[in-house]
């Protein structure tokens, strides 16, 4: 008996000494995607010095099943990492990015209605998930193969009640956009330009209203569809009523107001005031109403008189008038907004304009900020860097010159040079993500699922482009704004 109380003790010993030796990680739910068509795992852990300084010698890591680190002396880190589970070889890679998944019916999706789904996001700070409705979104990139969705958050697939949702640093809300940037050769264009309008502006109420936005805000997150990995992603919130903070309509008196630059028709180019409009519609000379729509009509009365004093009003009276109808501060951010980063198709479509109450001026949001800082909306690179982008009511300010806008203009312009317009801020914006997702092998799992024609050149040769553009755009802006 005392020769077998020994053997145990010795077993017992030899096993903690192996233990001591040999460890596997348990990867919480919903934290990891495995792509078994690709041979592909992603695993959100965004510290993983903790997880390392916890666990010596990590030998496994157990997802659905456990995978064996094919080399247990390399320590774990944020690069392409060889597992095997049985004789099935994975590249694993971990992220410090939050991971989504969505499980939808591809045979019924389209870009029409909203289908039931499931959605669910990890980061070390959160775990959402829920059912969804969700279509594919967009325009041009309906084209793509790599699918943008618009995703609303649903309390079941039966009754498809609304429900809000709140990301970390993000609004609470129930409507989501993600972007699948696939247009875009180094996924960073749209964060870089959106995070930009976010810095240099701010809704000019907003001692009124403390809690509103000047646009909207934007994160990257990586996303598994069905199970297969999809990539990363822009998550991005809406742009409405609730995110302005504009004043609600009472009864029929309509206090706040938004309309959407919709299409190329002449009203969001301020090139054409037809002089009739009907309210019954919810689309009138290029743009759509999106508040208030007040018992299935729209109002298109101020949008429509702001409209034709830009169009067809007396230089006299629109200069009078002119400061009035559009917040001139705005306006200039706007501007100079779009022409740093020459976003060719966003002075005739693609931005917001809203009210915040009755008898206060129209103002600017921007909107899919994706063809921007050399290349158009189909990630082909544009020729020249010299064109100033405008439209009706800008060529009017600047010819009409209204109260020195051109001083306030040049002032503006060289004041955002020393900061947040300076080459510096730009490309160490630009750098800092550029490293992340070379560094963090982003790239290198993005490029292994989506290759397109925009893959032919090096991601070094899209980055020396880029850094190119940005300083021969700051050149020729600054040589216009100076003659001006």
């Amino acid at each position: 008996m005392k020769q077998f109380v020994q053997f145990l003790f010795s077993v017992s010993l030899l096993l903690n000494v192996l233990n001591a030796f040999a460890q596997e990680v348990i990867a919480k739910n919903g934290s990891y995607g495995i792509d078994k068509e690709n041979r592909v795992i992603v695993w959100h852990t965004s510290n993983l010095d903790s997880l390392t300084s916890v666990n010596e010698k990590i030998t496994s890591i157990k997802f659905d099943a456990s995978f064996t680190l094919v080399n247990s002396k390399k320590q774990l880190s944020y690069s392409n990492i060889n597992v095997v589970k049985g004789k099935e070889a994975y590249t694993l890679y971990i992220s410090k990015l939050p991971l989504v998944h969505i499980t939808i019916d591809t045979t019924t999706i389209n870009n029409q209605y909203k289908r039931p789904g499931y959605f669910t996001l990890f980061s070390d700070t959160e775990y959402i998930k829920s059912t969804i409705g969700v279509r594919h979104r967009g325009n041009l990139s309906l084209s793509f193969p790599k699918k943008s969705f618009d995703i609303e958050f649903w309390t079941d697939s039966i009754s498809k009640q609304k429900k809000d949702v709140k990301f970390k640093g993000m609004r609470s809300d129930d409507d989501w956009i993600l972007d699948g940037l696939y247009n875009e050769p180094l996924r960073l264009r749209s964060y870089i330009s959106t995070k930009l309008w976010n810095k240099i502006h701010s809704p000019y109420y907003a001692k009124k209203e403390p809690n509103a936005k000047s646009g909207f805000d934007v994160e990257f997150v990586e996303v598994f569809k069905n199970n297969s990995y999809y990539g990363l992603y822009q998550l991005s919130e809406s742009v409405d009523r609730k995110q302005l903070k504009l004043k609600k309509n009472k009864a029929n008196i309509i206090h706040g107001e938004l309309y959407k630059a919709h299409s190329y028709k002449g009203g969001p180019g301020f090139t054409k005031s037809p002089a009739e409009y009907n309210n019954i519609f919810p689309h009138w000379n290029g743009w759509k109403t999106e508040y208030p729509f007040i018992d299935y009509t729209s109002d298109f009365s101020n949008l429509s008189a702001f409209t034709n004093l830009v169009v067809h009003a007396s230089d006299k009276d629109f200069s009078q008038r002119i400061e009035t109808n559009i917040h001139i501060e705005n306006a200039i951010d706007y501007y100079l907004m779009v022409n740093i980063i020459r976003a060719s198709d966003n002075m005739g479509k693609n931005y917001y304009l809203g009210k915040y109450d009755i008898l206060e001026p129209y103002f600017f949001v921007p909107w899919d900020l994706d063809g921007v800082m050399g290349i158009i909306q189909d990630g082909k690179r544009e020729r020249g860097v010299n064109q100033i982008l405008s439209n009706g009511l800008f060529d009017r300010l600047l010819e009409n010159n209204p109260n020195e806008y051109k001083a306030k203009m040049k002032s503006r312009w060289f004041t955002l040079r020393e900061n947040a317009f300076s080459k510096e801020a730009l490309l160490g914006s630009i750098t800092k993500i550029y490293d992340r997702f070379t560094v963090e092998k982003i790239y290198e799992r993005e490029q292994l699922i989506w290759i397109n024609k925009l893959n032919d050149l090096p991601n070094t040769d899209h980055y020396e482009y880029l850094e190119n553009w940005i300083e021969e755009r700051l050149t020729n802006l600054d040589e216009y704004f100076k003659s001006l």
